[in-house]
C-alpha cells in the first residue's frame, strides 16, 4: 500500500497517479484541495478543502481490474439510474425518482445522479455535513471505470463545481 499526500493543495501535489494495471490517471487541478490517496485494489483518492471554510470533499476511485460491466453509454445510464433509485428509496434524501445526468470526460462517457439530504434541507450549513450528495461513474475505458462520490453544500458552489469538473476531466493512459 502507498500513500501520497499534500498538504498545500493539489496544484502542488503529484497529479498523475499509477493504477494497479499499470496505468496512469491525470487529474487536472482546480481550486486548492489537499489530497491523499492509497491503493486498496484500485486507487482511491479524498480530496479535503485546504480552509476550514469550505464544506465539501470527493472521493475518486479507479476500478481497473475485473469486467467490462458497462461496455455502452445506455448500459452504464440505467446501472447509475438503478444505484441511484436503490439510494433514493432509504427515504432519506428529498428526491422521490432519480435524476442521471451526464459526465462530459475527454474520452469514455458516464453519468452521476444528485441527491439532497432530507435532514439538511432548510438548515444552515454544517463543518463535515453535506446537503448534497452525488455519486457517479465514468468509463475511461474498456474495464477502466472512475467512481466519483461528492458531497457539498450546494450543487452550483465552486467547491462542488472544482470537484466534478476534476472528476470529468480526469485522462487515463493504457499500460505501455
Amino acid at each position: 500500500m502507498f500513500l501520497l499526500a499534500a498538504t498545500g493543495g493539489l496544484a502542488e501535489a503529484f497529479t498523475i497517479f499509477k493504477l494497479p494495471n499499470g496505468g496512469r490517471l491525470e487529474l487536472f487541478p482546480v481550486g486548492r484541495w489537499a489530497l491523499s490517496s492509497e491503493d486498496v485494489g484500485e486507487l482511491k483518492i479524498v480530496l479535503m478543502p485546504d480552509s476550514p471554510k469550505i464544506n465539501a470533499r470527493a472521493i475518486y476511485s479507479v476500478a481497473t481490474e475485473g469486467s467490462d460491466d458497462f461496455p455502452t453509454d445506455a448500459k452504464l445510464q440505467e446501472q447509475m439510474y438503478r444505484v441511484a433509485e436503490r439510494i433514493l428509496s432509504s427515504g432519506d434524501f428529498v428526491e422521490r425518482k432519480p435524476v442521471i445526468k451526464p459526465f462530459y470526460p475527454p474520452k469514455g462517457f458516464g453519468y452521476y445522479a444528485v441527491m439532497t439530504d432530507r435532514k439538511m434541507v432548510g438548515l444552515p450549513p454544517k463543518s463535515g455535513e453535506y446537503k448534497f450528495f452525488m455519486l457517479g461513474m465514468i468509463r475511461l475505458a474498456p474495464s477502466v471505470y472512475l467512481k466519483v462520490q461528492i458531497m457539498a453544500d450546494h450543487e452550483e458552489g465552486e467547491p462542488y463545481q472544482q470537484l466534478l469538473g476534476m472528476a470529468e476531466g480526469a485522462v487515463y493512459t493504457p499500460p505501455r
